[in-house]
C-alpha cells in the first residue's frame, strides 16, 4: 500500500499483481501511483495458499505461480478487491475506484469489473479474458457477452495495453476483444505496441522490458486515471 506524501489521495487504485505475486516491482508501481496522487493498494491474491508470495522471474517461479493461480476463485478475487477498495476509503481517498493490473493482474481487473462497479480498469497485457485458458476462466472467461454487458452496466472504462509480440494474446484475440467491447457499449481504448513483448512494462525483467513502450503506456495510464469521475 502506498499513499501520496502530501494531501488526500484523489482515488483508490487497486494494483493487480503479475503471476509472480506482490514483488518489489509491484511495490514500485504502487509508489509511482502514489506519487501521482492516488492510494495504491496491491492485494496479495494468493494469501489463502501462500502469504506474501514473491516469486522469481524464472521457470521455478512461473511454475509456482501457476500452481497458486490454480487455487484462485472468482469469489476470492471479488472479496480481495472489495477489501482493497475499502482500505482506500479508510485512507480518505476520493470516491472514484480503479483497478490497474499487469498480466494475471490485468485478467483479475477485468474479472473484478464484471461484478463490482469500478470506474476504470487498466489491463496491461491481461490474458485469458476472451478465450480462457486458466482455471479461473472456467467455465467461461470474464469477457463473455454477458461479462462485457456487466462492464457497460457499471459504466466502467477499460484501457487495454498490449505488445504486438505478446506470446499470450494474439492479434486475433485482441481484435475480438475490441469487437466484444464495442458490441456491449463498453467505453474503452485498446493500444498495441508492435515491437513490444509480454511484460514490457516491468523494468525488473530486462529481457522483455521496452522503455519506449513503457513510457507511453504510463502516460496513457495516468491520463486515464486523471479522467476518473467524481462521485457525490
Amino acid at each position: 500500500m502506498a499513499t501520496p506524501s502530501e494531501g488526500i489521495p484523489a482515488a483508490t487504485v487497486v494494483v493487480g499483481m503479475e503471476l509472480f505475486g506482490v514483488t518489489a516491482w509491484v511495490q514500485k508501481v504502487c509508489e509511482r501511483l502514489a506519487a501521482a496522487g492516488y492510494a495504491a493498494i496491491a492485494p496479495d491474491f494468493y494469501w489463502r495458499q501462500a502469504r506474501r508470495a514473491d516469486l522469481g522471474y524464472d521457470d521455478a517461479g512461473r511454475k509456482e505461480g501457476f500452481r497458486l493461480l490454480g487455487h484462485l476463485t472468482r469469489e476470492g478475487v471479488a472479496a480481495d478487491t472489495t477489501a482493497a477498495l475499502a482500505a482506500g476509503t479508510e485512507l480518505g481517498a476520493g470516491p472514484a475506484r480503479a483497478f490497474a493490473g499487469f498480466s494475471l493482474g490485468g485478467h483479475l481487473g477485468v474479472l473484478a469489473a464484471t461484478c463490482l462497479p469500478l470506474d476504470a480498469v487498466i489491463s496491461c497485457y491481461g490474458g485469458w479474458t476472451v478465450d480462457g485458458g486458466i482455471p479461473l476462466a472456467e467455465p467461461e472467461p470474464p469477457l463473455t457477452p454477458s461479462g462485457a454487458a456487466a462492464l457497460a452496466e457499471h459504466n466502467t472504462m477499460l484501457l487495454g495495453l498490449v505488445g504486438g509480440r505478446d506470446f499470450l494474446i494474439s492479434a486475433d484475440e485482441w481484435q475480438r476483444l475490441g469487437r466484444r467491447l464495442r458490441q456491449a457499449g463498453v467505453r474503452h481504448e485498446l493500444i498495441d505496441y508492435p515491437e513490444a513483448e509480454h511484460g514490457f512494462l516491468c523494468e525488473d525483467r530486462p529481457g522483455t522490458y521496452d522503455a519506449n513502450a513503457s513510457d507511453d503506456a504510463w502516460k496513457r495510464m495516468l491520463e486515464a486515471l486523471a479522467q476518473l469521475p467524481h462521485r457525490g
